[in-house]
């Protein structure tokens, strides 16, 4: 499989049901995190790895899945489950895109964490998003093209002091010459009026965050 085209899907403990990509749509490898397992298994899915600390998960079921690589990690350590994931990933050097499956409803602290390690994977140069049920989570490339249906709501978060955008077309409320500081919520909930938006982003980092009808 060509590098472009290979995905990694990581399916964590806060894994939604359905994602909007769809679980039945995978052609990419798939990473249970710890009990992200129990997803896994639930929708009969095949991992390719098996990797966490293991505190939470049924280790019965963990035990059927002994043809299956397991990677352990100790339970005292630095990182999450899922950015141990994440580093196994991008040092396989294997993917350009991965998927981080998480509802973000769990833990607050665990759902900014992951947005943290999602910033990094945008740093390398990564195609990286968060998916649940109804929202794609994603930074900005400094010119973007989103294919959504019109009326999906797009917020944008400055992740950087201050975030500069030059144009946009597709969208209720022009970016045109706007100036988003850090600690401002102007960016939220903007309308998608047609199923193509085009963001031209001038500087700074910025979450984007992508609501589904």
């Amino acid at each position: 499989m060509p590098l472009a085209e290979r995905t990694a899907y990581i399916i964590t403990h806060y894994a939604p049901k359905e994602i909007l990509s769809g679980y039945n749509n995978i052609s990419g490898d798939i990473y249970a995190v710890d009990e992200g397992l129990q997803m896994v298994d639930a929708l009969g899915l095949k991992p390719c790895y098996i990797i966490g600390d293991f505190d939470s998960v049924n280790q019965g079921l963990l035990s059927q899945y002994q043809a299956t690589p397991i990677i352990r990690h100790e339970t005292k350590k630095d990182e999450t489950d899922t950015e141990l994931a994440l580093q196994f990933c991008v040092a396989s050097g294997k993917y350009q895109k991965i998927v981080i499956c998480n509802d973000m409803q769990g833990r607050f602290d665990h759902a900014l964490a992951i947005v943290q390690n999602l910033c990094w994977l945008h740093g390398l140069g990564l195609d990286a998003c968060i998916e649940n049920a109804m929202q794609r989570i994603f930074f900005l490339q400094n010119h973007s093209l989103l294919q959504v249906p019109e009326g999906t709501l797009l917020s944008l978060i400055p992740w950087s002091d201050e975030a500069c955008f030059e144009y946009s077309v597709g969208l209720a409320y022009s970016l045109d010459n706007l100036k988003i500081y850090h600690h401002q919520s102007r960016g939220i909930s903007n309308v998608c009026i047609a199923n193509e938006v085009e963001i031209a982003l001038e500087s700074g980092l910025v979450l984007a965050i992508l609501s589904y009808p």
